[in-house]
């Protein structure tokens, strides 16, 4: 992987990241970002999702390379959720493509807003202020 990121000269980022020991390797080899990904949980059954590993991989490399995540968000709570355990962006890549196909440009804006809106909303019920300064504790995993 390093050999690839040297010999090309746009940012090299790398999906399917679902390990801390994973992480670590692609920003040893000079990745700049990588995707908690497990590509819509149609790798293995039983796979983690990737908030189950997100707060691992975000406490070896948070800060040495962009964390995007995705999986699973359907909601601005979750977008919240995702930047709590650690992620510097969400991406929402299946939902907007439905919206896409369902209602065209229209579409695509009117889950924007809804994400927009909703996420403000968790936002003023947890008391965060900053996208960026998302304290890890307003997640707590049930046992």
């Amino acid at each position: 992987m390093a050999e690839v990121v040297q010999a090309i000269k746009l940012p090299f980022i790398v999906k399917g990241v679902m390990s801390a020991e994973e992480a670590v390797s692609c920003a040893e080899a000079g990745a700049q970002g990588i995707v908690v990904s497990n590509h819509g949980g149609r790798v293995l059954d039983g796979m983690a999702g990737t908030a189950d590993v997100l707060p691992d991989i975000a406490a070896a490399v948070k800060g040495r390379i962009t964390i995007f995540v995705d999986g699973g968000i359907r909601h601005g709570e979750d977008i919240l959720k995702m930047l709590a355990l650690g992620a510097d962006a969400v991406l929402i890549g299946r939902p907007a493509a439905v919206a896409a196909v369902g209602g065209g440009a229209e579409g695509v804006k009117l889950l924007l807003d809804t994400l927009k809106r909703q996420l403000m909303d968790a936002m003023m019920i947890t008391g965060v202020r900053d996208l960026s300064h998302v304290p890890a504790n307003i997640v707590r995993k049930l046992d």
